[in-house]
């Protein structure tokens, strides 16, 4: 790499739920895991950084090469499938978030591509079911 010219930074998407804000990442080096170990959830293998909180840790990731980005529409990243049908393989490893709703299971997915996959895998656009976020059918997604 010339001179002067810095590394990209990694992406990260991060999701407004409620209080905190939610995202998921495997982070390289053990110090950034030991800054983020207080928010981690190891039953949803996610991080949850109370919104006071979030800013200094954005900058933290910011330092060591991560862009976490807060995203504004949520829905785009969402998909579903009918409750008691098979479910795409992996889905649980690149969702966010799951919860049932209204005969679904719905997947708040970690980034675009996850999105893609779980659909091509057979997964529903949150789009595409009588589900949606604005009739708050579906978590409590304030604006960041």
């Amino acid at each position: 790499m010339p001179a002067g010219t810095a590394a990209p930074l990694e992406s990260v998407n991060a999701f407004p739920v409620e209080d905190s804000i939610l995202f998921k990442h495997y982070f390289d080096g053990e110090a950034v895991f030991d800054r983020l170990r207080p928010y981690y959830d190891g039953t949803q293998y996610r991080f949850e950084v109370p919104r006071p909180r979030f800013d200094s840790i954005r900058r933290f990731l910011r330092g060591h090469g991560y862009d976490v980005a807060i995203v504004d529409r949520p829905e785009a990243y969402y998909v579903v499938v009918r409750k008691y049908s098979a479910h795409p393989e992996n889905i649980f490893k690149v969702s966010v978030s799951q919860e049932s709703v209204d005969g679904y299971n719905c997947f708040l997915m970690t980034d675009k591509s996850a999105v893609e996959s779980a659909v091509a895998a057979g997964a529903r656009r949150l789009t595409r079911t009588p589900l949606s976020l604005s009739t708050r059918t579906l978590g409590d997604f304030a604006s960041p």
